[in-house]
C-alpha cells in the first residue's frame, strides 16, 4: 500500500486500522472466552488467572522498548523509501528481544509462587488456594515468554511497513490454538485430562510458542515487506548504534508501560484488602477494560504507521490529519462499546460469572468505565501518533504523573472515605480525562514542528 501518496486519507486510515482493530477484537474475544471457561470453575480460579496474567503482561514493558522504536523507525524508513535501514532495525530489535525475554522467562518460571505471594501480601487472610493456582498458572505460561513476545517485534515490523493483515493472521492462529487447547484441557474432553487452571495455562503457553516460531520464520520469507536475508545467528551480533537509536524512541514508552503496570499492581494489592470477591470483580472489570481498550490499540497501531510514514516522506500536514482522523474513528467505535457497558452492566458481568455478590461489587465501576471511553479513544490513538513521530518522552512524563500523582492519590482518598471498589474506578475515570485532554493538546502542537527520526543523531531526543 502506497500510504504517503494516498488521495483518500479516511480510506487509508481504515485500510490500515481495520486489520489491527479486528486483531485486537479477536484477542478480546479469546480473553473473554478464557474468562468464561475459567469462570465456570469459580471466583478463585478467575482471580488466579487474572493475577497470573497481570504479572505476565508486566513483561510487555521490556518489549515495548524495542517494538515502539522499531515500528516508528521502520515506518519512517518505508515512507522515505530506505529499506536497508528498516531491515537493520528489524533484525537488531528481534535479536535483542529474544535474548532479554529468555532471561525473564527463567526468572518467572523459577520464582512464580514468590511473585504471586508478593501480589497478595496485604490480603487480610491469605488465600492459599488462590496463591497456589496463580503461581502454577504463572509458572507454566512463563515458559512461552520469549517466543510469545517475539511476536510483538514481528508485528511492529509488519505494521510499520503498512502491513497490518499478517499480524491479524498470526493472531487468528494463536487464538485458535488457545481456544481449542482451553476447551480440551480445562474440562477434559475426550482423551485429555481435566486440568482446570493448569489446562488454561498449558493452552496459552502452547499458543505462544507455536505462533512465535511462525512469526519469526515469516520475516525471512517473501511474505515479509521487510525481508531479512541473513542467518539466524546474526540476530545476536548487535550494533549498538542501531539499538541506541531504537531505544531512544522506545525506552520512554517502555518506562511509561512499566509505570502503568506498576500502578496496576498497586491497585490490585489495594483491591486485595477488600477480599477474594472484590479481587474476582476487579479482574472481570479489568477484562472489560481490556475489551474496550483493545480497539484503541488497533487505532494506535494505525496512527503510528500513518504518522511515521508521512513524517518520513516530509508530509507534516498529512501526518497531523491522519492522527486526528484515526482518533475520531476510535472515538466512534469505543463509545458504542461504552453505551453497551453503561446500559447493560448485568449482561456484561453475567458473561463471566453468575455470582450475585460479584455483580453488586462490579456494577457501578463498570458504568464508570463506560463513561471513560471517549478519553480512552483519544489517549490510545494519539499516543500512537506521538510514537510514530518519535515523541515518546513527553508521553512518558504525562502518563507517570497522571497515574501516580492523580489516579493513585485519588484512589487512596476514595478508599479512605469508604468507597471501596467503586472509588478505585472513579479515580481511574478522573485520571483518564486529565490525560486525554493533555495528549490532544500535545499532538496538535508538536506534529507540525517534528523532523524525521532518520535526520536525527541517535542520541538526540525530542524536547
Amino acid at each position: 500500500m502506497d500510504i504517503v501518496n494516498t488521495q483518500n486519507l479516511r480510506r487509508t486510515v481504515l485500510a490500515i486500522a481495520w486489520p489491527a482493530v479486528l486483531r485486537t477484537f479477536l484477542n478480546m474475544v479469546v480473553q473473554m472466552v478464557d474468562m468464561i471457561m475459567v469462570g465456570s470453575l469459580g471466583p478463585i480460579s478467575i482471580a488466579a488467572v487474572g493475577l497470573g496474567n497481570q504479572v505476565f503482561f508486566f513483561s510487555v514493558a521490556i518489549v515495548q522498548a524495542f517494538s515502539i522504536g522499531t515500528a516508528a523507525i521502520v515506518a519512517q524508513a518505508v515512507g522515505r523509501k530506505d529499506p536497508e535501514t528498516a531491515k537493520k532495525v528489524a533484525g537488531q530489535s528481534l535479536g535483542a528481544v529474544l535474548l532479554t525475554t529468555f532471561l525473564l522467562s527463567i526468572i518467572t518460571v523459577v520464582f512464580s509462587r514468590q511473585i504471586i505471594s508478593g501480589l497478595v501480601y496485604f490480603m487480610a487472610e491469605r488465600d492459599l488456594e488462590l496463591i497456589y493456582l496463580a503461581g502454577q498458572y504463572l509458572g507454566i505460561i512463563g515458559i512461552s515468554i520469549s517466543l510469545r513476545f517475539s511476536i510483538v517485534i514481528v508485528n511492529a515490523v509488519f505494521q510499520g511497513a503498512g502491513d497490518s493483515r499478517t499480524p491479524l493472521r498470526l493472531m487468528i492462529v494463536a487464538n485458535l490454538i488457545n481456544v481449542l487447547g482451553n476447551y480440551f484441557l480445562i474440562f477434559g474432553i475426550g482423551p485429555f485430562p481435566a486440568l482446570g487452571v493448569k489446562g488454561a495455562a498449558i493452552a496459552t503457553c502452547g499458543a505462544g510458542l507455536i505462533t512465535g516460531c511462525i512469526g519469526i520464520t515469516l520475516l525471512f520469507t517473501r511474505f515479509s515487506p521487510i525481508r531479512l536475508n541473513f542467518k539466524l545467528k546474526a540476530l545476536f551480533l548487535f550494533e549498538w548504534q542501531v539499538l541506541r537509536r531504537v531505544l531512544n524512541v522506545g525506552l520512554p514508552s517502555a518506562i511509561e508501560q512499566l509505570g502503568i503496570h506498576v500502578s496496576n499492581i498497586i491497585y490490585s494489592m489495594t483491591v486485595a484488602t477488600l477480599g477474594s470477591l472484590a479481587i474476582a470483580a476487579h479482574q472481570i472489570l479489568h477484562n472489560a477494560y481490556t475489551m474496550t481498550y483493545l480497539p484503541g490499540i488497533g487505532f494506535s497501531v494505525a496512527a503510528t504507521t500513518l504518522v511515521g510514514q508521512f513524517l518520513g516522506a516530509e508530509k507534516k500536514d498529512q501526518a497531523l490529519k491522519s492522527g486526528l482522523e484515526t482518533s475520531r474513528l476510535a472515538l466512534i467505535i469505543m463509545s458504542v462499546v461504552g453505551l453497551i457497558f453503561f446500559f447493560f452492566p448485568q449482561a456484561v458481568i453475567g458473561i463471566f460469572t453468575d455470582d450475585t455478590l460479584v455483580f453488586q461489587l462490579g456494577k457501578v465501576p463498570l458504568m464508570l468505565l463506560a463513561l471513560g471511553q471517549p478519553a480512552i479513544a483519544y489517549i490510545s490513538a494519539l499516543t500512537g501518533g506521538l510514537r510514530g513521530a518519535g515523541d515518546t518522552r513527553w508521553a512518558m512524563y504525562l502518563t507517570l504523573f497522571s497515574m501516580f500523582c492523580v489516579r493513585l492519590l485519588l484512589t487512596f482518598l476514595f478508599m479512605l472515605v469508604g468507597w471501596g471498589l467503586t472509588g478505585i474506578w472513579l479515580a481511574m475515570l478522573a485520571e483518564l480525562y486529565f490525560r486525554g485532554i493533555y495528549i490532544l493538546r500535545r499532538f496538535r502542537r508538536i506534529i507540525p514542528r517534528t523532523t524525521s527520526l532518520l535526520e536525527q543523531e541517535p542520541a538526540e531526543k525530542h524536547a
